[in-house]
């Protein structure tokens, strides 16, 4: 009689793991081709792992559920379950009355699809206008308050993405924005620049840009010892985020036509 030991069975397990990842590597270079060549392949796998075990949270643990649960941290930020700018997501996933997780996958799915659809307009054209927007900022002009803080940014938001805002609604924005106040304190940025530049990205990558895998470099620079000034880092991560904006739009151009 064949007995499997429980070493044994742990190097299944692992085998089965690494396949997945390997597959799922392959389906998100051909998803996201553009972010996965900037990623590269190890750091794709960063991605991967993150997804899977954030996944099994929320009780996806078969193929295509966690795929799919990979695919939204891709397009909406690795974090999205826990984005104040996308209260459906979190809904959907403790939605204790959803106890199928092929079930809950397909409501994840009806209302991201719904959610692309109205923010990223036909031909993602809603999108690329709020990339376009975006690329053409400068820092000093970022950072140069025309009065209430909040009231502004509450303003620039709008100006540059009024459907996402219209999705999102004042209150998720105004939490955004608050959002952005507390990381800008944690990271010791005196001023409003930090609240500022912290929302923009929170609105543009996701509420955890600062800890992304899918976006590295934002917690390289705004970690980076050699920059002795917290503000210049801001700057820095500013510049570092135009240019990433920039390659975005320009992609997106291409993939349309």
């Amino acid at each position: 009689m064949l007995t499997i030991r429980k070493e044994q069975m742990e190097v299944f397990q692992q085998v089965s793991l690494r396949n997945f990842e390997n597959n799922m590597i392959r389906h998100l270079q051909d998803f996201s081709p553009n972010l996965s060549k900037a990623l590269g392949e190890d750091g794709v796998r960063d991605v991967v792992r993150l997804g899977i075990k954030q996944a099994e949270q929320y009780g996806f643990t078969n193929y295509g559920p966690v795929q799919f649960y990979i695919e939204m941290m891709f397009m909406l930020g690795s974090y999205f379950d826990t984005d104040c700018q996308l209260p459906w997501a979190a809904r959907i996933l403790n939605d204790p009355e959803i106890e199928n997780q092929d079930e809950r996958a397909d409501c994840l799915f009806d209302k991201a699809m719904d959610y692309v659809e109205k923010v990223g307009g036909p031909n993602r054209r809603y999108a690329v206008k709020s990339l376009t927007r975006a690329s053409q900022e400068n820092f000093k002009s970022l950072c140069k308050l025309k009065g209430d803080l909040e009231t502004d940014l509450l303003f620039r938001l709008k100006l540059n993405h009024p459907q996402k805002c219209q999705y999102a609604g004042d209150k998720a924005l105004l939490k955004l924005i608050q959002q952005g106040r507390k990381l800008s304190q944690e990271y010791s940025i005196s001023g409003s620049s930090g609240i500022i530049c912290f929302t923009c990205f929170m609105f543009m990558l996701g509420h955890g840009f600062a800890d992304d895998p899918l976006y590295p470099w934002c917690g390289d620079t705004l970690k980076d010892d050699s920059i002795s000034a917290s503000e210049k880092r801001v700057e820095r991560l500013f510049s570092k985020g135009i240019a990433y904006l920039t390659k975005a739009l320009a992609n997106s151009i291409d993939e349309g036509r």
